[in-house]
């Protein structure tokens, strides 16, 4: 957080994306992706700061030259939105004029498993290429989901995820109910997914290197997941079905760990 102060106003102001809150997230969303207009970084600096517009514009060049660079980590490639803003979303009921809460994923993804990302990837990848609504909708409908009833912290069978547990079967039933969440909604759960997405490609360099090696050299449209996952079972996480609901950063660790052996033995000299 930096230290504003403009006039006898003192305001803390966000220096990283995790740093935001979600009701700076989604107007800073809206004005980042909206076509570009003379005055954006003011716009940007007035909705990072909580100061007003007009109170920004009057501040001297000098000012402004010191206040604006206070902006720059919306657009450096290095500061990745990986906090958890949006936990929750609203979407159509199975009644008319009603509205269901589900849950999102926990924060950096950290109680995603494998299974449930093998599909959600599939879908961001698609939508990335191919801008197609219904893959971000079935994007969506992966990661988002009911909350299990009944089920809390104190619950025996509580293992962090208050979601009902994922089922590709339920997928084409269930994705028009997110057809009607904001548009700005939708943006912001894309950018969080492709921060955490970047985290792990850093942490797990080769497993995500050997992915799209795969996608490219066989002309995929998105990573070869379900191929991992053939690999893997039958070994220490045991049937497909029990390696899919393993957590996902367990998975990509061991693959990490197999791409590095295979590395150094390869490396080796003869």
């Amino acid at each position: 957080m930096e230290t504003l102060q403009i006039g006898n106003i003192t305001k803390q102001v966000p220096s990283t994306w995790n740093e935001l809150r979600r009701q700076q997230l989604l107007p800073l969303l809206a004005e980042l992706y909206a076509p570009e207009r003379p005055g954006r970084r003011l716009r940007l600096l007035a909705l990072l700061t909580g100061f007003p517009l007009p109170l920004l514009g009057t501040q001297p060049v000098v000012v402004l030259a010191q206040l604006l660079p206070l902006t720059d980590f919306l657009f450096a490639e290095e500061h990745l939105l990986t906090a958890q803003l949006l936990p929750t979303l609203r979407v159509a009921g199975r009644r008319l004029r009603r509205q269901s809460t589900w849950h999102g994923p926990r924060e950096y993804l950290r109680n995603l498993l494998f299974g449930e990302f093998m599909f959600a990837d599939t879908y961001f990848v698609l939508y990335s290429q191919h801008q197609r609504p219904e893959h971000l909708d079935k994007f969506l409908t992966v990661l988002y989901r009911p909350a299990q009833e009944g089920l809390d912290v104190h619950h025996p069978d509580w293992k962090g995820d208050v979601r009902v547990r994922f089922n590709e079967h339920q997928l084409e039933a269930r994705t028009p109910r997110v057809a009607k969440v904001p548009a700005i909604e939708k943006l912001a759960v894309l950018t969080w997914y492709r921060g955490c997405r970047a985290q792990l490609a850093q942490e797990f360099p080769d497993v995500f290197t050997a992915a799209e090696s795969i996608q490219q050299a066989e002309d995929q449209q998105a990573p070869d997941w379900s191929r991992v996952l053939r690999k893997l079972s039958g070994g220490a996480f045991g049937t497909l079905q029990q390696t899919a609901e393993q957590p996902l950063r367990l998975i990509l660790a061991e693959m990490q760990d197999a791409a590095e052996e295979y590395n150094r033995l390869k490396n080796q000299p003869r």
